[in-house]
């Protein structure tokens, strides 16, 4: 899903936060410069407004606390991602009867 917008100023109307951030962000690569926003963008640029004007997080930690966030997503993803695999393989254990045996030539 995209939301469209004609410039960086009704970005800024839309979200709430000022051009100068906007391009800040547009420069770091978190959103991206063109006439057409994924949802997914939109909804980051709340995030950071949140972040600012709720938290009063310090503008210039913006950039570590997202870094941080998408790094504990892909950790999440990883955890998961693992723990289906341990499922996997115990459910594999318990069909396959393993029989010892030795190798002699």
């Amino acid at each position: 899903m995209l939301v469209r917008r004609a410039s960086l100023e009704d970005l800024a109307m839309d979200v709430g936060l000022p051009v100068s951030i906007l391009q800040y962000l547009a420069d770091l690569g978190y959103i991206h410069p063109i006439p057409q926003l994924p949802a997914v963008e939109f909804d980051e640029l709340r995030r950071i407004r949140r972040l600012i004007d709720d938290l009063g997080v310090p503008f210039d930690a913006i950039d570590l606390v997202l870094h941080m966030r998408r790094r504990m997503l892909a950790m999440q993803r990883e955890i998961n991602r693992l723990r289906a695999e341990l499922a996997y393989r115990r459910a594999f254990d318990r069909v396959t009867s393993w029989v010892d045996a030795e190798w002699y030539e």
